[in-house]
């Protein structure tokens, strides 16, 4: 019910650099101690409006692509059900 996000790592695994919380979205960019591979990883909490999911994908579109080949791990809600009958509301519609 309070749409926020929780992003959680093992420090001894990971070393997180930077932090960034956007509409939607919390960008982690940091790199895996023991391999020394950098990553991003975007932990999305989708709307359910079509129109803003939409400008959700085109703003994590253009973000992805600006990162080039760096590794990218999208993770989280994304609101997204494979029929409508799976559709719940807690409003009852």
């Amino acid at each position: 019910a309070s749409e926020g996000l929780l992003t959680l790592w093992d420090s001894s695994e990971v070393e997180v650099w930077s932090t960034e919380s956007r509409e939607h979205v919390l960008w982690c960019h940091g790199w895996f101690t023991k391999s020394g591979e950098e990553f991003f990883v975007a932990n999305v909490y989708a709307p359910c409006d079509f129109g803003a999911k939409q400008e959700l994908w085109d703003s994590l579109s253009v973000r992805i692509q600006t990162l080039g080949r760096r590794r990218v791990c999208v993770c989280g809600d994304f609101n997204a059900v494979k029929n409508v009958e799976e559709r719940r509301s807690s409003r009852g519609g």
